[in-house]
Parts: C-alpha cells; structure tokens; sequence
C-alpha cells in the first residue's frame, strides 16, 4: 500500500510543482506579461533655413508686371549705329511701395555677357551701363541674369566695361511718381552679332489704398 501511494505521489507532485511554479510567476512576475511595442517618435522636421535669393522670391511673387523689352537681339557694331536698340514711353500712375527691374541677356548666341560686353540702359535719360557685379542674388543659369531695386541702380557711366571700376548708384523709384512719362532706352554694348534681350521685365507693389500701374 505504501508503495502505491509513494508512486501516486512521485506521479502527481512534480506536474503540481510546476503548475504552483507557473502560478507563482504569473502572480509575483512580469514575466507573461505582454510588452506594448515600443514607439519610436518621428524626427523633427529640419529647420527653415532662410532663403537664399529673398529679393528674387520677392520679385517673383508680385503679380503687377510690365514687360520692357522681350527676346531682342541687339549689338553695336563699330563706327555703325546700333542694332536693335530699345526706345518707349512708359506712363505711370498711382503709388508705389516696391519696384524691381529683372534682366536677362546674353551674347553670342546664348552666352553669359563676357567682361567685353554691357547692357546699357537708362530711364528718363539716366542710366548708363548696368555694373553686373551689384546685382542682387538670382538662381544661376546658362545666361546672364540680372535683379536691382530700383532704388539703388548702379551704372558705370563709361566702357570699357569693367568691374574694377566703382559705379554711380541711382534712384529710379524716384522718377516713378503719380502721372509721370519717363523714356526707357536699351540696348547691349558689343561688337559682335548674338547679343540679346532676353527679358527686361518691371514687376511691383502698391502703396495702401493706392491703385497705382505702369504701362
């Protein structure tokens, strides 16, 4: 008898040990506890870097325009008049807050300008040709690009071309005031055939409660 119940016991006592074992981690562990997944947070977003051409942003977010002179070709061959030379009449009205002057031109057929070539221009009979050098920063390209304010326009009043010189800074803002009529002139100071106006486009903005144009 005793040896039946010493085999019940050796048969029955090691699955209860276990199962006391089970319980006893389930009670007192984390151990079947199921972890939530683990959540990793998204990257901050990088941060705004401040624009690299905030006046060619600006000068392309005004929706008021004039186009001046488009896809001209134009050069001034020696001892001879000037080929494709640029002269109108613009009519002004109204106030103005900001103005931009945006060029784009090249030479030998496509060309950046060279230090052998120019644009001259002029408003109301002053200007001179445009010092490329203080330009404001526009994105590059195959082409010489070109953007001033018109507040501050820089000119050598003499060729060669050079930007060794110092320029004159002039204020055509000045000139654009309510009913005023300003003669634009322009043309590319070089001896060779190629030269163009790819584009001279104005673009501005309105004082407050001023509905201002040029035309």
């Amino acid at each position: 008898m005793q040896e039946i119940v010493k085999n019940i016991i050796n048969k029955v006592v090691p699955p209860l040990l276990v199962i006391a074992a089970v319980v006893f981690l389930f009670v007192f562990t984390n151990i079947f506890k199921k972890e939530p997944p683990v959540v990793i947070p998204p990257p901050p977003p990088p941060p705004i870097q401040p624009s690299e051409f905030p006046d060619y942003e600006a000068f392309k977010s005004m929706e008021k325009k004039l186009v001046l002179v488009e896809n001209r070709e134009t050069f001034s061959p020696k001892n001879k008049p000037i080929i494709g030379r640029v002269k109108k009449t613009i009519e002004v009205g109204g106030e103005f807050s900001r103005i931009y002057i945006y060029i784009e031109s090249s030479v030998d057929n496509g060309k950046p300008l060279t230090q052998w070539d120019s644009i001259y221009m002029s408003m109301q009979y002053i200007g001179g040709h445009i010092f490329r050098l203080n330009s404001l920063k526009v994105p590059s390209d195959t082409i010489t690009k070109l953007l001033y304010g018109l507040n501050q326009m820089p000119f050598l009043e003499s060729i060669p071309y050079s930007e060794t010189k110092t320029p004159i800074i002039k204020n055509w803002f000045a000139l654009f005031r309510d009913e005023a009529m300003l003669e634009f002139d322009a043309f590319i100071s070089t001896l060779r055939q190629g030269g163009k106006l790819n584009l001279v486009e104005l673009r501005y903005e309105c004082e407050t409660n001023s509905d201002c144009f040029i035309k």
